[in-house]
């Protein structure tokens, strides 16, 4: 039986399940360091698009009610443009767009047949990437005009398709030459000199007076594959800004946390019963769980009472994780994904189901605390 869990619009993957509602636990730490970024808005050249989409809107004045459709045309134009022109290896809808790249004619419109997703308003440019780019507030920079909006006057071709555009209703199309879409291809190159600097003033901010961009622009941007209590490491060993070390350290210890217990319940999920004995017996559950957490930085709840379950027997610590999906699960007007009967534990929803024997909690890692997007996006800037 399937259920339908709640989402987090703006940071996470969309259609992804938490079940323990841990996402807003790791959010809330990640944010003391990188405050607007989120795990899925880690491409340079999305928000490039989102910023020639609102230098559009103000050369051309294009309305609130007007823009979104507006948008979702552009995102097509461009992705068809990035894939051909650009030669982009990756983005979302790029499946749909190798279908068609080679027409001669293509079809940009609001129906679900242009359409580059099921949904491109949630799973596009805009569902990823409307709360990190509105938070930034890299429009309301000076010299935003002066780079996008020059940037936009000085493409007549895109002008062109831009106004041809807003003179469609929603599923009518726009016949896109696709010899003429070469033209667009300079708007999306590797941003340089001034794009490049406006880019790195908003998109990698922190809030410790810039000491991780210091730090990552020293370190050449890490190597790729970094994890991330090596990169919290490296971070806190070059740094003297106390505010920065203690910021980083209430990550690795909420990570400490949050990572062996959800392992615990993923394994669980990977059968459809198990006994009292079999939960209380369980090598894997009580070596996860046998970890000397470190709490001494946290303040918030309920962190701190969810690492008093450590050391507790497998069975009471089993009962609180099932007890804490139920209360997450009613908050979502939806159903548990486990319950416990008078012999043992039935598991009735196994999307997420996961095991390895050689997790370690003192190694291996869950979330990225947004560290490795702000990393991801200083390498493509570089």
């Amino acid at each position: 039986m399937y259920f339908i869990t709640e989402r987090d619009p703006n940071y996470t993957i969309k259609g992804s399940r938490d079940p323990l509602g841990f996402q807003a636990l790791w959010q809330t730490a990640g944010r003391c360091v990188v405050p607007y970024l989120s795990t899925v808005s880690a491409a340079v050249r999305d928000f490039q698009i989102l910023c020639i989409g609102y230098a559009l809107k103000k050369e051309l004045n294009i309305t609130d009610q007007q823009f979104l459709p507006f948008f979702i045309r552009l995102e097509q134009l461009m992705a068809y443009t990035r894939f051909i022109y650009n030669k982009d290896p990756g983005f979302n809808g790029i499946e749909r767009v190798k279908k068609k790249a080679d027409h001669t004619t293509i079809h940009i419109s609001n129906s679900s047949e242009d359409q580059l997703m099921s949904s491109q308003k949630a799973y596009g440019i805009w569902g990823k990437y409307i709360r990190p780019f509105t938070d930034i507030g890299i429009t309301a920079d000076k010299d935003f005009d002066q780079v996008y909006l020059q940037k936009v006057k000085a493409n007549p071709q895109l002008l062109k398709y831009a106004g041809a555009f807003l003179n469609k209703s929603a599923n009518e199309s726009n016949r896109i030459s696709r010899n003429e879409l070469q033209q667009l291809s300079s708007l999306l190159e590797k941003p340089t000199e001034a794009e490049r600097e406006l880019l790195i003033k908003y998109l990698l901010q922190d809030k410790h007076e810039e000491e991780l961009l210091r730090i990552v622009q020293q370190n050449e941007g890490y190597k790729d594959g970094i994890s991330l209590y090596s990169l919290i490491d490296s971070l806190c060993n070059e740094s003297d800004n106390q505010s920065f070390c203690t910021s980083l350290k209430v990550i690795r210890q909420t990570e400490r946390i949050l990572s062996p217990l959800a392992r615990i319940f993923r394994y669980l999920q990977t059968r459809s019963y198990w006994s009292f004995s079999d939960i209380e017996n369980d090598t894997y559950i009580n070596k996860w769980q046998q970890t000397d957490s470190d709490i001494s930085l946290l303040q918030e709840e309920p962190v701190r009472s969810l690492a008093a379950l450590f050391g507790q027997s497998n069975i009471d610590l089993v009962k609180c994780l099932v007890n804490r999906n139920e209360d997450v699960a009613a908050r979502r007007n939806s159903s548990p994904w486990m319950r416990f009967t008078n012999s043992g534990l039935e598991i009735n929803h196994f999307e997420g189901a996961g095991f390895s024997a050689d997790y370690n909690p003192d190694i291996h890692t869950d979330n990225t605390y947004f560290l490795h997007t702000f990393v991801n996006l200083y390498k493509q800037l570089n």
